[in-house]
C-alpha cells in the first residue's frame, strides 16, 4: 500500500498546465546573465571591427583566439563580463568601441541530477535552467525522499541562499531543500539558478509510517511531500478498520535511540472517529497498532462455528 499526495501537489502548484509553468520558469534569464564554457559558439558584433564581428567557437580550454585583441580566456565569464573585457581590449584600436556578445550555442552546461528521478545522469542545459527545469528534464521525482541537495563547486560561485554551506576546505557549496518547495513553482528553491557542473541529488530515503493489526490493508504510508499526516488519514489509507477491531486502545510506537520501539502515546479511535477526540499527527518512523477485540473474535467465531453446523444438520436430514 502507498499514499502519495505527489501528484495532486504538483498539479497544485502549477495550476492547470504544469508543463508551460515549467518552461517559462526555465526560460526566463536574461541573456546576460548566461556563462560561457568551452565548445559554446558565440557571436560577437563590434562597432569598427568588422574582423571580430562574427561568430565564433570558444576551444576547449575555454579561449578565444581573436582578430586584434588576441587569444581572450572567456569560460566562466558572463556574457556581460567578456563584453566588458573586449570593450577594453579594442581601446587600445578604437577610440569608443560598441561590443556585444550572444551565446549562439550551448555544448559546455552539464549538470549531473542523481537519485529518485526517472532518468538520472548528466544533462546538457543548454543555458541557463532552474533547479525546477532540471528536474522535469530529468523526468520528475521517483519514489523520492523528502530532500533535495544542490552542490556546486566554489570557483563558479556560491549558491544565493541563506542556509547554503561551504565545506572546510572551501571547495564545495551544498544547500539541502525540502523537495515540496522544489516542486512549488512560486518558491525561492524552485526558481533557483542551476549552474554548469552543478550536482543535483534527489534523496532516494523513504519515510513511512506502518499500520498494523486490526486494519483491512495494514502495510506502509510513504510521506512524499508533507513532514507529517494525521492518525485519521492513515486509517482511511488502510482501509479502515476490520469488524473485530478494539479501537479504543490504539497504539503508536516509535523508534528511539537505541533502535527499540516504544509506545509513545494511546489513541481512542473510537472517540477520534466520532468527533469527540483530538486527531494526533504522525512522522516517519511510527507504527500505529489496532489491537483486536478478542470477545468480538470470540462471538464471531462461535456464530461462524453454528451457522456450520445448522447447515450441516440440515443438509444431513434431507
Amino acid at each position: 500500500m502507498r499514499f502519495t499526495l505527489l501528484a495532486l501537489f504538483v498539479l497544485f502548484s502549477f495550476g492547470s498546465n504544469p508543463c508551460v509553468a515549467v518552461q517559462d520558469a526555465a526560460t526566463s534569464p536574461t541573456r546576460n546573465g548566461d556563462v560561457i564554457g568551452p565548445d559554446d559558439g558565440i557571436v560577437i558584433n563590434a562597432a569598427d571591427a568588422e574582423e571580430l564581428s562574427k561568430p565564433w567557437r570558444v576551444n576547449s580550454s575555454g579561449d578565444l583566439n581573436l582578430p586584434m585583441v588576441g587569444q581572450v580566456h572567456a569560460a566562466g565569464l558572463t556574457v556581460e563580463q567578456l563584453e566588458n573585457d573586449l570593450t577594453e581590449k579594442l581601446k587600445s584600436f578604437i577610440r569608443d568601441p560598441h561590443v556585444t556578445v550572444y551565446v549562439s550555442e550551448f555544448r559546455s552546461q552539464p549538470v549531473i541530477v542523481e537519485g529518485a528521478v526517472a532518468k538520472p545522469g548528466p544533462l546538457q542545459t543548454e543555458g541557463p535552467k532552474t533547479l525546477l527545469g532540471v528536474l522535469m528534464m530529468a523526468g520528475g521525482p521517483n519514489a523520492a525522499g523528502p530532500t533535495v541537495t544542490l552542490t556546486r563547486e566554489t570557483k563558479y560561485g556560491e549558491i544565493p541562499l541563506p542556509n547554503a554551506k561551504t565545506d572546510p576546505q572551501g571547495r564545495y557549496n551544498t544547500v539541502e531543500l525540502k523537495l515540496k518547495d522544489v516542486l512549488n513553482a512560486s518558491t525561492p528553491a524552485a526558481n533557483l539558478m542551476v549552474r554548469a557542473h552543478d550536482v543535483v541529488a534527489v534523496s532516494t530515503k523513504q519515510r513511512l509510517i506502518y499500520v498494523i493489526g486490526q486494519v483491512n490493508k495494514p502495510g506502509a504510508v510513504e510521506l512524499d511531500t508533507q513532514d507529517s499526516i494525521s492518525v485519521m488519514q492513515v486509517l482511511a489509507a488502510a482501509g479502515g478498520l476490520t469488524s473485530v477491531a478494539a479501537p479504543g486502545n490504539t497504539a503508536v510506537m516509535h523508534l528511539d535511540e537505541n533502535g527499540q520501539y516504544n509506545k509513545v502515546a494511546s489513541i481512542n479511535l473510537k472517540r477520534v472517529m466520532s468527533g469527540k477526540g483530538g486527531d494526533r499527527m504522525l512522522t516517519a518512523g511510527d507504527i500505529i497498532v489496532v489491537p483486536e477485540n478478542h470477545v468480538k473474535s470470540y462471538v464471531q467465531a462461535a456464530t461462524m462455528s453454528a451457522a456450520t453446523t445448522a447447515t450441516y444438520s440440515i443438509l444431513m436430514h434431507f
